[in-house]
């Protein structure tokens, strides 16, 4: 393990540069957040892309910040809710899910990849994989007093990642570069120290501590230490979930319980708003053929070794894996 601070950023950088030389795109989508800034900072873009649902979205501002400094050209795509409700309709169908966390996050991602290629681009690159391999995500908080936990957590991640947007990005015929999951690029990130991946400053026990560090004088304190908003919250499509629970009426919900308990649980109004869309295109999860284990709530089958169904969105499926 390497653990030296000064030895991993010079290989980090190193390595992370080699990585986007290697899958280089005109196209970033552009958060502001550290992951894409970072690559922004090190790629220097033709063009960047910002996803929002209103002006006052947080990533805008942040993402404005950093394309002035790295990018020829920025956009900012504000979505009103009829497009925002077409680019879910379109995340349902694509991704087969009704999970309100997945479809929020993965819209994002959609919103920028169909921009992309209404622009004639064929390629977008993202920061995928920098939370799974450097501890970034906010979770994760709980297992930073014990090393031991956290390099078995990041460790199972690392085993289970898997990324919507390449999925999307196949789907639209737009090939997605994801430096940070770059061969060279995780087998690095595996070699270093836990310990380096978390790291105090200003009293505060921060994630990904070694990029943060790493790239501060490019980003700026603000950016570099910026606080992890998921897709969702940045965006501003968390909204989302407020806007479908008054849209959708409790009778609704009432009259969508299967009794014979052949169809899924429906948590709310949201969810059963998801639900009738991917219905559209699919039968009910338990009319599928599956050889393993199936989900509690929705009897989908169960693909990998997480405790998360990624067709209903049910956490945890009580299997018997590490729970989050």
């Amino acid at each position: 393990m390497i653990s030296n601070e000064t030895e991993i950023s010079r290989n980090l950088r190193s390595i992370l540069y080699d990585s986007i030389v290697r899958s280089p795109s005109e196209n970033l989508l552009l958060s502001g957040g550290l992951d894409s800034s970072i690559v922004c900072s090190i790629s220097r873009p033709k063009k960047t892309i910002t996803i929002g649902s209103s002006v006052s979205a947080p990533d805008l501002s942040y993402a404005k910040l950093i394309a002035s400094k790295y990018s020829e050209e920025h956009t900012q795509l504000i979505l009103n809710l009829d497009q925002l409700l077409q680019v879910i309709h379109n995340a349902i169908y694509i991704l087969r899910t009704f999970d309100p966390v997945e479809i929020r996050n993965s819209s994002v991602l959609l919103a920028a990849i169909e921009h992309v290629k209404r622009d004639g681009g064929t390629t977008i690159m993202t920061g995928d994989g920098a939370d799974e391999l450097f501890a970034g995500y906010n979770y994760l908080l709980r297992y930073y007093n014990d090393v031991d936990k956290l390099d078995n957590e990041l460790r199972r991640l690392r085993r289970i990642m898997s990324f919507s947007s390449t999925r999307i990005g196949k789907k639209m015929g737009i090939r997605v570069m994801t430096p940070f999951l770059d061969k060279e690029m995780v087998t690095f990130a595996d070699s270093i120290d836990v310990s380096a991946k978390v790291g105090l400053r200003n009293g505060r026990i921060w994630g990904k501590y070694i990029l943060r560090k790493c790239y501060e004088s490019e980003l700026g304190v603000n950016i570099a230490w910026r606080t992890k908003y998921a897709q969702e919250q940045g965006s501003g499509f968390a909204a989302i979930r407020d806007i479908l629970l008054r849209r959708c009426s409790c009778t609704d919900l009432v009259n969508v319980i299967d009794k014979s308990g052949q169809g899924p649980r429906i948590r709310d109004t949201e969810h059963l708003y998801y639900f009738e869309i991917y219905r559209k295109y699919f039968p009910l999860p338990i009319e599928e053929s599956c050889t393993g284990e199936r989900c509690p709530d929705c009897h989908a089958c169960l693909t990998d070794n997480s405790n998360y169904c990624h067709t209903c969105g049910c956490f945890p499926t009580n299997r018997t894996t590490t729970a989050l």
